[in-house]
Parts: C-alpha cells; structure tokens; sequence
C-alpha cells in the first residue's frame, strides 16, 4: 500500500537513526485518538492528506540552533515575517516584535494563517505583533532539541481545527515515553569569521514507574549565543552607499550615508524664533566647532550601522524543557499530561538617539537663557528650535528583551470494548515578554537643554571633527533624557476538549466506515502594557508653542494599551468511508477512500461560522495513489486588531491632487517630477481604526496530487517515492486597509472626477498661497494636510498557488552502508491580490487620461518573486550515509531569484537565487567504556556564502533581504554527546 505520508522520513525508515547513533532510544509506541490531519485513527481516508514529516535525522542534517534556523532550511516555509536582528528599524522601534523571536509561515501565505500544534493540541501566540493584526507563533520558543519530527499537512484544516488553519498544519512531536535512561549532548558553534558562538547542552532523562504502567520522559536545553556585530559582515557595516551609473547601490563608507531615519546629525540645526517667526536662517556646528549658517552638509549625518559595537542580532541566553508523563490505570483507560517551560533574555547594542517628536511639527525649543546657548543665538529671539538633531555622546542604548512561555496539559485518555477511542484534556499555556528600551524621552530631554548652569546638556559642540559620522569628541552627560522604556505583553490559551472516534463504526459493502468527533472550548487573551511615555500618560507640551505630542518617547507616535479577550466554542465532526476496497477487484481502482468533515466555531466577538471539507484518496496499484481535496476555511480577526481602538502614526506624504494641479497648469513638467518637490511633501498624521462591519476572513482551498512508489522494482534498487501536489487558496474577505497613500489617491479621484472629496483625508481650510498653487488647473484648491484615516476592512479576494513536489530515495543493508536522498521543492505560482474599490477606481481614471498621476501597484498583479519577497522557487536536498558507527550528512537549501529594486532607467532588479550547504560527520561509539557516546562536527554555509544583494538599502540599512537570507558566514559547530 502506498505510504500514508508521501514524504514521510521516520527515523525508523532513515539511514542512521538507531540508538547507536547516539539519538535516544526509540520511544515506545502508544495508541493515540488522532493523527495530524483526521481525527479516525487508522482511517484510510488519511492517504489524501498532503503529509510531509520530517523526521530527527533530517532536523539534525539542517545544523539548525534555534527554530528561526529550523524553519527557515524547510522549502514549505516562506518569508520571515519578524525576526530576532537588532539593528533594523524593526530592531530600534519598539512596536515590533524584538529579541530571540522568529515567525512562522507556511506557504508564504502570512504568519497568520498558519496553525501551530504542539503534539496535536494548539498552543499560545506570541504576545508582541508586527503591527496590529499580524499575530504569529514565536519559532524560537521551540524545543528542537526534543523534536522527535515535525508534521506538516499542506492543506486547509480549518473544517478539523479551526481558525488559522488556512495554510495548513504544523504539529510539532515531541519525544515521549522514554525508556529508563537519559542522554547529554554538549555543542559548541562558531561564525568563523565574526563574533557569533554558540554554546548549548541538551539532554533527556526517561523513567518508568509502577512496573511499566507509568512513564516520564524529560528533554532539557540550555543555550547562551554571542551577538553578531555589524562590523562582522562588510554589507551590514555602514550605511553609507554610492550610486553607480546605473542606479544602483554599492557600499562606500566614504558616500553620503543612507540616513534610515531622518537626516539628523550631531552637528544639529538651530533656527532662532521671535514671536513664533523664524529669524533667518538657520544654524548648525561646523567640523571647526562654530556656528555657521545654512544646511547642513550631507556628509556630516552619522553612520549609524558603523557604531563600534552595534548588534546585528542579540546575545541570547536560553533555557528550555518538556515533560510529558503517562499512567496506565488499567488496560482501557490512561492518564497523560505534559509540562513545557522556555525562557530566553536577549541583549542587543542600539545606535544613539533622534531627537525627533512624535506626530506632525512637534518640536523642542531652547530658551535663549539656557546655559550652554551661544550668544548669536541669544540675540534677537525668544526661542531656539532645535531639529534634526542626533545624540551621538551617550553611546550604544541597550535593549533587553526577557520572553518566556509556559504550558500545561492534563488528559484523559480511553478505550472501550465496544472499539470506540477516546480523548479529553485541558490545556493552559501563556507567553509573556518583557521589552526594555533605552531612549530620549522629550520632557527631559528639554529639561535638559534648558537648564541655567554647567548640568545643561549641550547639544551646541558638535560631534567628532575626526570622524564627523561616528561619535562625539566633546560629549555631554545624557543620562538625564536617556532612560530605559518598558513593553510587556502577555498573550494566554486555555482549552479544554473532548474528542471520540471509531475507525470501523460500522461495516458496508467497501468496508469500515470510521467517525470522529469532538468539542472544544477555548480561551484566548492578549494584553499589550505600553510604556507610560508611549501609552499617552507622560506627554510632551513645547512651553514655547503649547503644543502636546501624545508621546513623550523620540521616534515613536503614541500606542494606546490594548486588552482583549474571546471565547471559543467549537464541535467538529469527520467520517472515512470507502467506496471500493481491493477485495472488489475493480481494475485500477485498488481502493477508493472518502474523507468528510465538517466544523462550527462561535466566537464571543466575531460571529459564528461553518465550514466543511471533502478529501478523496484513490489507490490505481500497488504503485499509484491519485489524491484531491477541496475545504473551505476561516480566520477570525486578531485580538490586538479587535481592541486596539484608533492607532496614530506620523510620517511624511506626498499631497497627488496638488501634483495633478501642478502638471496641468504646467507649472510642474511631470508628476514623477512633482511628486518629490518640497511643494508636496507634508509631515501627516495617520489614525487607523477597527472598521464597525469587519466579518471574520473566509476561504476556499483545493488540492490534486499523486504518489508514486514503484513497488516492481527489486529490493537492491531500493525504496523510491515520488509525490506532485497542485494547491489553491483563495482568501475571499482578507481584512487589512488600503492605507494612507492610496486615500489620497482616491481623494485626487474624487476630486477631478467626481467633484466630490474623500472624507478620510482630513484637510486645513486653503490659503492664499494654496489657492495659488492650483491656479489655472481648473481644480478646486485644498488646504494642507492634517491627518488621514484608514480602517480595517474586508478587502478584495487574494488567490494563492503552487505546486509541493517530493522525492525521496533509501536503500539499506548494503555493503557500503545504508543510503537515502531527500528532495522536496516548493513553487509559488500565483500571489494576487486583488485591488481594493478605490484603487481601481483611481487606476481606470489614469487609464482613461483623467488623471495625469503616476502610481505603481494600482493594478492586480501576481507578486511572486517582486518587492524582494515571495521567491517562486525554494527547496532542498539532502543526501545521508550511514554505515556501522559512522554517518555523513550533506544538505543544500535553495531560494530562488526576485527582483529588489529597480536600474536607473526602470529595468528591475534581480537579487539572484542562493543556495546554502550543510555538511556533518558523526562518529559513534558503541563499546567499551566509551560505549554510547559520540562526535559530531558540522558546517552550515559550508561554502561561506554571502547573502546577494539588492539594488537599493532596505529600510534596515543594509542591501541584503533579511526576510529571505541570513547574514552570517560559514558557521562550524562540535557536539560530544553521552547516553546510557
């Protein structure tokens, strides 16, 4: 019969995977109600699931030291949503994810839509987002050390577990019911060419109890990693970069720096007020140390990647355990539970401070008394705005970032003489994180700069002359302003569920019809404690304009706390039934197997929903299995989306409706030439919000595939097994929001088309030099910009596609040892989301020549391989010998091409595919007193390959697509381990 899981690799089934490789001892096999993908043990109906297991070998041939590494060598996984780099913009703003943390996402389909099982159960998100609504599962939380394989059905499972389970399933196994014994393994790992180590133990510890009816197995971890700097790799050392001719980017330290955040230096700007007008022009410190007048010169912003000491990921110290225990009460009935704890401080370098306020011309002004103000400055003026400033004389601000998650299980399990199995357990689990941020905080720092004696910060001396990028020669004590800010957040999931289920419920004239079904309860809640600086509670009012900014905390707009909860209540139900059954003899129909399912879910805050899924498994020979499903599938919204009430953010906009006057006056010759104008460009406030008729994401998934294990082949060619499986999804409903740059494109369409204007951009009545503007232009003048809102809606359909394909190859028992070669490839063929209302409408009105505006992504169009993400191509192969005490390990992982960026005429540019080798050896011992130790050493990036680069910087400063490649070179690793 064809395998049930196409590409399984069992370690059974896997060259090497014997105690005397040094793994711990096979764990004895327990009857179990479910299987990743059906409830119905047993059922024949399974072999229409899209499985790929990956077993321990093939976990230990990746080198892989946390779950960020793991996940990122399996072809089935997409891009890194968020990751654990420290020096990123995501890194240096505390409203991302930080620390020892990585996504999940199966199927590049978004972190969201994948669900996380720990041995078949759900467990607890990560409570820190990336932005409200793009919750995930912390990879890094995993304990791969005690993975005994990961399962991954590739297919929408929501009809048997619920939300999220529209990409699929991943269900980590963890080792369980171990013999009496244990095991230690001691590895040490190192960049070869930076700052990065790696020091970890792990081990496990098996015992039965009460003459074999009980067992507890325990697997532990601890790990400390040293950070990587940014000097470690030329490609992340400086944020300088020079143009070449055809417009792209290559590293120059020398070259005017790519400023990621604003165009603040050291060297400061100082514009004198009067009356609340500025005098003249204004002021900054020359490489003299005098005050001089104009703009201050490119080559003066500092480089902020090139900080001595500056991470590029944390030092990170982990620890990690599971325990799982079991007693049998009598033959029918057992006792189960299990006991995971993680907890990792993570400890990243940061680059100085930008003096910059939240929201839209918030400010920080000097009083003309204060004691460190020159007396140019002091003559004539009331105050003194300083911008565009950088404190570079406090050094590199820490961040400590603490995660740790708990989870606890309690079950019951049964069986009864009647052939039913049965199954309930509670379960708690929560995640909790700690993340501490020093930064400039704005009441102080202006208390700072205006005190009246030698205390008085000094923002007046400039930098470091010797290095004008780097530093500051003539620092002032900032310790007053530069103070640790503090996020936790804390996510919780409580379940409790009952499930039954009969594989042979009755028999008809193809044989067992087998049912399961079941119930769950779920608890889920999320509690987001925003710094007091940040939440809104300690604001910042300029005594010179009267001003408040919201928050109080440089670089960042205010965040509000966010608390919600929901409850869950769900009841699923799943038949198996075959249709024809080999005794029938129907040519080429061997067998013909059904699985039906169905599941409802009510939740508290977002509505009830039903969804159903049908799988059908038809084995043509000994040799052939055709297998298709079709499901329907949901996802209610997140909790953070759900609560977050309205969320404001600044930043700069460009105003198009002033653009299109200003082309067909002729005042501007073009709008790619207008839009960049300063005459444009505004600093504008952004509220989002939770839209009032958001309806939880409904989708619709098919799958068609086929495996092939030619079993007329003779024993010495070995064990072949090939699979192709086409999927679909379509995300009918996805909720997100058209953002702020795409309504004030549709505010210019309404305006010159329909006459009318978009009330979510909201504007200042026009004045006298606004109505100047759009003289001539036949259009209506606008006033200047003050905010724009956006909600949270039920966008246009997304459609998803590709193709998994596996093969593998064993053969054993040969003279020259056992053999096997794994490949698996994913290819992403479609990725189209469809435009929102407003888009199209301004796309057919630019189409038409309505619009003289020039706008990229109106259209929908297939995003694969695009905007430096979601590579067509990703795969890998593995090639394992074993034979007597030794075994070799050879690994390629592979991701294809995309474009990132563009030439300077246009053409796009193409960030060229990578591949990644690994290699181990291990020697194991298995006599004397030696016996059941062993030694392994390994390389990942066997080759010391760099990351290839894109065109321009990313928004981390650096040209590599961390999303997508790491940025370390050749890693080498020793592990010595001991069981007994």
């Amino acid at each position: 019969m064809c395998a049930l899981l196409a590409q399984a690799a069992h370690a059974a089934d896997t060259p090497g995977a014997t105690a005397a490789e040094g793994e711990a001892p096979e764990a004895r096999l327990l009857d179990k109600v479910s299987v990743v993908g059906s409830q119905i043990a047993g059922g024949g109906a399974s072999a229409a699931l899209p499985v790929v297991s990956v077993d321990r070998v093939q976990i230990e041939s990746t080198g892989a030291t946390d779950g960020n590494e793991l996940f990122r060598s399996l072809p089935q996984f997409g891009d890194v949503a968020f990751t654990h780099k420290s020096s990123t913009n995501q890194g240096r703003n505390s409203n991302a994810p930080r620390g020892d943390v990585s996504s999940i996402n199966l199927r590049n389909l978004g972190a969201g839509y994948t669900l996380l099982l720990v041995n078949g159960r759900r467990t607890v998100q990560h409570p820190i987002s990336a932005g409200v609504g793009n919750t995930a599962y912390n990879a890094n939380a995993i304990p791969t050390f005690g993975l005994e394989r990961i399962d991954l059905l590739l297919d929408g499972a929501a009809a048997l577990y619920g939300s999220d389970a529209v990409a699929g399933v991943v269900d980590l196994v963890t080792k369980s019911n171990l013999a009496d014994g244990g095991g230690i393994k001691l590895e040490y790992g190192k960049v070869q060419d930076g700052h990065r180590e790696d020091l970890q133990l792990e081990g496990y510890f098996g015992s039965d109890f009460a003459g074999g009816r009980g067992n507890v197995s325990l697997q532990y971890g601890l790990s400390h990693r040293t950070a990587q700097l940014n000097s470690d790799q030329w490609f992340t050392a400086t944020d300088g970069r020079r143009m070449l001719d055809d417009g792209t980017f290559v590293l120059d330290p020398n070259a005017t720096p790519f400023a990621q955040t604003f165009a603040n230096t050291a060297w400061g700007t100082f514009q004198k007020f009067n009356n609340g007008v500025a005098v003249g022009t204004p002021y900054y410190v020359n490489l003299d140390g005098d005050l001089v007048q104009g703009a201050v010169p490119s080559t003066l912003r500092p480089d902020t990647r090139a900080e001595p000491g500056v991470t590029e990921t944390p030092a990170v110290k982990k620890a990690n355990f599971f325990a799982t225990t079991r007693f049998d009460i009598n033959d029918n009935l057992q006792l189960f539970g299990e006991l995971g704890y993680y907890r990792s401080k993570a400890e990243a370098k940061l680059s100085g401070e930008f003096v910059t306020v939240g929201g839209v011309e918030n400010y920080i002004h000097i009083r003309p008394d204060a004691y460190w103000v020159p007396e140019v400055l002091r003559e004539g003026a009331d105050a003194i705005r300083l911008a565009n400033y950088y404190v570079a004389d406090y050094g590199l601000r820490r961040l400590d970032v603490e995660d740790s998650q708990s989870r606890v299980l309690a079950g019951l399990r049964g069986w009864t003489d009647g052939g039913w199995n049965w199954e309930t357990a509670l379960v708690y689990s929560r995640a909790r994180t700690t993340d501490v941020q020093e930064g400039g905080l704005a009441t102080a720092f202006e208390a700072a700069v205006n005190r009246t004696d030698a205390s008085a910060y000094n923002p007046f001396n400039g930098g470091n002359p010797a290095n004008p990028r780097i530093g500051d020669a003539t620092p002032s004590d900032a310790t007053s302003f530069i103070l640790p800010t503090t996020r936790e957040g804390t996510s919780e999931l409580a379940l409790w569920d009952f499930k039954v289920n009969r594989p042979d419920l009755f028999r008809w004239y193809a044989g067992d019809i087998g049912l399961a079904a079941g119930v769950e309860y779920r608890y889920e809640s999320r509690f987001d404690d925003r710094d007091e600086n940040v939440d809104g509670t300690v604001q910042y009012t300029d005594w010179y304009t009267g001003k408040v900014a919201e928050s109080n905390f440089f670089t960042h707009s205010a965040s509000p706390d966010i608390y919600g909860s929901r409850n869950v209540k769900s009841a699923f139900v799943e038949l198996a039934v075959p249709l024809v059954s080999p005794e029938q003899g129907i040519p080429l129909v061997q067998s013909l197997d059904l699985q039906i399912a169905g599941r409802y879910e009510e939740y508290s805050d977002a509505g009830d929903v039903a969804k159903p899924k049908f799988a059908a498994a038809w084995k043509v020979n000994d040799s052939l299995l055709l297998r298709g499903s079709v499901s329907g599938g949901f996802r209610a919204p997140g909790l953070e989306m759900v609560n977050s009430g309205t969320i404001w953010r600044f930043g700069g906009s460009s105003d198009p409706i002033r653009c299109e006057a200003l082309v067909v006056s002729g005042a501007q010759p073009n709008y790619n030439a207008c839009i960049s104008s300063p005459l444009v460009r505004y600093m504008t406030n952004t509220a989002t919000s939770y839209g009032d008729n958001v309806k939880p994401e409904t989708t619709k998934q098919s799958s068609y595939g086929l495996v092939f294990e030619p079993q007329f082949l003779p024993e010495r060619a070995g064990r072949i097994s090939l699979s192709v499986d086409t999927w679909k999804v379509e995300i009918e409903n996805p909720i997100g929001t058209i953002g702020s740059a795409n309504e004030l494109l549709y505010d210019a369409y309404l305006r010159v088309v329909e006459g009318t204007s978009n009330p979510q951009v909201v504007r200042a009545a026009p004045t006298a030099e606004d109505i100047a503007q759009f003289e001539g232009s036949g259009i209506a003048p606008v006033g200047a910009l003050l905010y724009v809102t956006s909600s949270y809606e039920n966008q246009q359909p997304l459609k998803v596609s590709g193709v998994d394909y596996a093969f593998s190859w064993r053969l054993g028992d040969t003279r020259w040892g056992n053999f096997a070669f794994l490949l698996n490839a994913s290819q992403l063929k479609d990725y189209t989301q469809q435009k929102s209302l407003q888009e199209q409408a301004v796309a057919g009105a630019i189409a038409s020549g309505q619009l003289h505006i020039v706008a990229q992504g109106l259209g929908a169009a297939n995003e694969v391989g695009i905007n430096g993400a979601k590579p067509e191509w990703r795969a890998s192969a593995a090639l394992i010998w074993n034979h007597a005490d030794w075994t070799v390990r050879l690994r390629d992982n592979y991701i294809g091409s995309v474009i990132a960026g563009a030439y300077g005429d246009g053409r796009p540019y193409k960030v060229d595919a990578t591949q990644r080798w690994a290699l181990s050896v291990k020697k194991d011992f298995s006599e004397g007193w030696l016996g059941g130790s062993a030694v392994e050493v390994g390389a990942r990036n066997l080759f010391d390959k760099e990351p290839p680069l894109g065109a321009t910087p990313q928004s981390t400063g650096s040209n590599y697509l961390s999303s997508l490649h790491e940025a370390f070179g050749r890693y080498l690793y020793l592990g010595i381990s001991k069981n007994w």
